[in-house]
């Protein structure tokens, strides 16, 4: 039996996370293309702390499994981390494992179901992500979704000898509203 579909897109459906997703977890940030394009922390994900990053995220966070929609298989994550309910802002992160999973629209289709999430569920003001200025096609995907470019973090990110910028964006709710709202506001006759 399949995991319950939370929210469902084009190509993809998200999930909420538990325990038993470990396995996916810790091969996701296990990835090397991952590890380069996404994550500052350069551990090894291994059974305790997965289950201790997953704990975390079921009781402070929002967190979600990313799946093809046409077969169900886990491809990913997506997450609504640091929520201030008092300013109504999050961080959003994704990620999307194996190079056959990427480019194929995936990550667009989750990323488009998590800023539905935060915006129409949530009621969020504001969402932020960031990505390293070598990650190229995040960084064009996150900008045809409509995030704006609002900062830069200077040398956050080495990698052997070379030193990268965190690329900071962010959306706010009358940006997304403006780009999605109609669409999905129609769905409900609003």
């Amino acid at each position: 039996m399949g995991k319950e579909r939370f929210l469902e897109g084009e190509v993809t459906f998200l999930s909420e996370i538990d325990s038993s997703d470990a396995a996916l977890f810790m091969r996701v940030m296990d990835d090397e293309e991952v590890r380069v394009l996404a994550r500052s922390r350069r551990d090894v994900m291994n059974e305790a702390n997965t289950a201790k990053m997953l704990e975390n995220l079921q009781r402070h966070e929002e967190g979600f499994v990313v799946h093809r929609r046409d077969d169900g298989l886990a491809i990913g994550y997506a997450l609504i981390l640091d929520k201030d309910e008092y300013n109504r802002e999050a961080s959003l992160a994704i990620s999307i494992a194996g190079s056959e999973n990427r480019g194929k629209g995936f990550g667009r289709d989750a990323m488009k179901l998590l800023l539905k999430h935060a915006f129409i569920d949530l009621n969020l003001e504001s969402v932020y992500l960031s990505a390293y200025e070598y990650n190229r096609r995040a960084l064009r995907l996150y900008e045809a979704l409509g995030f704006k470019r609002v900062g830069r973090r200077r040398h956050s990110r080495i990698i052997g000898d070379r030193i990268y910028d965190e690329i900071i964006l962010d959306m706010i709710a009358a940006e997304y509203f403006s780009l999605y709202g109609d669409a999905e506001m129609e769905k409900y006759k609003l």
